[in-house]
């Protein structure tokens, strides 16, 4: 899943009273990957990281984040062995 924008996270972290390590607590990740994602220097994770953090920062899903190409591939490849 891909990030939509640092700023919109950086938002809804200090309206929830947020720290890094708290936001990393509950999305079950570390507080130095939040870290880089607030500095922008990551802007993608896992569908159940990216679904954590918006839950934990009590958004609707895909406010913060957009399915990125790799996590459509792999949706699609794992479906695919699925129904073979």
């Amino acid at each position: 899943m891909k990030l939509r924008s640092t700023k919109l996270l950086i938002d809804y972290m200090e309206a929830g009273d947020f720290s890094q390590a708290r936001l990393g607590r509950h999305a079950e990740c570390s507080r130095q990957f939040i870290s880089m994602m607030v500095r922008g220097e990551r802007t993608t994770c896992t569908p159940a990281v990216a679904q954590r953090i918006e839950e934990a920062l009590r958004v609707l899903p895909g406010t913060l984040f957009v399915p990125s190409m790799s996590t459509l591939m792999t949706r699609h490849d794992s479906s695919d062995a699925v129904s073979a």
